[in-house]
């Protein structure tokens, strides 16, 4: 007996997979063409960031480490409030990272304005590899930090496992701020501006100089607000004390951050068509 196939079975079948096969394999290679555009971008931009200079990245330390002795010196010997150097540094380091990968993110398609006009690619590798290469200069930069910590006499803990998930947070959070103001200041130049303008002031209302035990109980609630706070409380507690935050502060950053970074996307999707227009 004869058995015969119809066009909807196993061909049909067998088309079907064979679209689906195709579908992954281009999701595949635009994914990892999107991971090599953004290493490249970010090669690049390390590159001429410190072109002709003798000492390098070894520059990206150099802020932290003086504003951190400045610091130390005014807060802690000539106003006589014990802050000292490895604590504020605890601080210093990861606000720097965010920082420069924000500020640095508020010009990524501006800057890149003949690149979006002439070629085609996946617009979000700018402020990413920009995010990226901030990133990369404090992963360079933690054996200092943690140099700093251990010669102080804090010794490795259990709790130093978290770091990771603080390093993600604090990478999730920063490239999400970094695609919304990207995105929204080609449209809005006067943003890049007011971004300066904000980071200064968040800087001194993020807990980076000072203890977050010290903000009084009615103004508390501007820690939770603000999603740096338990994200550089985080690093303070695990490096030096040895200890975890609080999870209701982390959770809430948590929760803050994952808002950061869908409305980041979601900006940047909705107004990338017109950036080859407006740059």
């Amino acid at each position: 007996m004869a058995v015969r196939f119809s066009h909807g079975g196993i061909g049909g079948d067998t088309g079907g997979m064979t679209a689906m096969a195709m579908g992954r394999a281009r999701g595949g290679r635009s994914l990892r063409n999107a991971f090599e555009l953004v290493t490249a971008l970010t090669s690049r931009d390390l590159r001429l960031r410190y072109q002709g200079s003798v000492l390098g990245w070894a520059w990206s330390l150099a802020r932290p480490l003086a504003l951190g002795a400045v610091l130390a010196f005014a807060l802690g010997r000539v106003l006589g409030t014990g802050v000292t150097a490895e604590f504020l540094l605890a601080g210093l380091f990861p606000w720097f990272w965010f920082q420069g990968a924000v500020q640095g993110s508020a010009g990524s398609f501006i800057g890149n304005g003949g690149l979006l006009k002439k070629v085609r690619f996946p617009r979000a590798v700018l402020p990413l590899s920009t995010v990226l290469g901030a990133t990369l200069q404090f992963v360079l930069s933690l054996p200092v930090l943690v140099g700093f910590v251990l010669v102080a006499g804090n010794e490795p803990d259990v709790t130093w496992l978290a770091l990771p998930l603080v390093f993600v947070l604090q990478l999730a959070l920063t490239a999400g701020i970094g695609l919304f103001v990207a995105s929204t200041t080609v449209y809005f130049r006067d943003l890049e501006h007011l971004v300066e303008v904000g980071l200064t002031l968040l800087f001194y209302g993020t807990p980076i100089i000072y203890s977050i035990e010290l903000v009084p109980s009615g103004y508390q609630w501007l820690t939770y607000v603000n999603p740096l706070s338990a994200i550089i409380e985080a690093w303070r507690s695990i490096l030096l004390d040895g200890t975890l935050p609080p999870w209701g502060h982390l959770g809430a950053s948590a929760a803050l951050t994952a808002l950061a970074l869908t409305v980041g996307w979601v900006t940047f999707r909705k107004l990338e068509d017109g950036f080859a227009d407006a740059v």
